[in-house]
């Protein structure tokens, strides 16, 4: 009986003194913990600096420019409420209008190649050569046009905190009107206007541009015009006027 209680003794020793040595030689579990990357809060300009920079790879898009107040003078007389249509930067757009003429409602197709401007007669639908008032050629040329018009405002501020889960970028800030000359032609030369962008979080990508205020002397105070654009780097085909039909 002693005996037996004795090797019952002695095989739970041996088992204590063997776990003791196990545990007691291996090396300890070390855990790595792994740090989550830190996200970098982009600045305004950061924001603006990457826009204009994806604007001037793309190869093409579809824009469109609506009065929320007012009317944009493309002519002498004529006064553009609507434009709509296609850019191959850096210097093809075809669009397609509707304004008034006086009293008269008309719709019409614009193209631009560079510096020339081509338009279809609203009464006989005959291409004509003109010398518009506003260059729309030149206003979405991603190199030099709307591109840099950002970076060329001051005050700029974020309108919604960007660190907000949203899809993108509101930006506020203030623009000489000289700047948008490449879009209206002769603006004021001592103006100002409002200036709110909206900028994807993702690609950067400019989708709206809204100008708030009088840039022309034949604008009326308070004038609002928009332009967004979208189908960017979908491909497109403009149709140069052939020279027959400009004769």
């Amino acid at each position: 009986m002693v005996i037996e209680k004795m090797k019952s003794i002695s095989i739970t020793v041996f088992i204590i003194l063997t776990l003791a040595i196990t545990f007691g030689c291996s090396e300890p579990e070390i855990i790595t913990v792994e740090k989550e990357p830190e996200i970098v809060a982009l600045t305004v300009s950061d924001v603006i600096s990457k826009s204009g920079e994806y604007m001037t790879t793309l190869t093409s898009f579809n824009f469109k420019m609506t009065h929320e107040v007012g009317a944009t003078e493309f002519l002498p007389g004529l006064n553009v409420e609507e434009v709509s249509g296609d850019v191959q930067p850096p210097d093809l757009l075809a669009a397609e209008f509707v304004g008034m003429f006086g009293a008269f409602p008309i719709r019409s197709m614009l193209v631009a190649i560079g510096k020339d401007n081509y338009l279809t007669n609203p009464l006989t639908g005959v291409w004509e050569q003109i010398e518009p008032t506003v260059n729309l050629g030149g206003f979405f040329n991603t190199s030099e046009g709307m591109a840099s018009l950002l970076e060329k405002m001051t005050g700029t501020e974020f309108l919604l905190d960007p660190t907000l889960e949203s899809s993108n970028y509101k930006i506020k800030g203030d623009l000489s009107t000289i700047h948008l000359g490449s879009l209206l032609g002769e603006t004021l030369e001592n103006g100002s206007v409002v200036v709110e962008a909206i900028i994807n979080k993702n690609d950067f990508a400019l989708n709206e541009i809204k100008f708030i205020g009088k840039a022309k002397v034949s604008d009326i105070d308070g004038t609002i015009r928009l332009v967004t654009m979208d189908k960017f780097n979908v491909p497109v085909e403009i149709e140069v006027p052939s020279i027959t039909e400009l004769e």
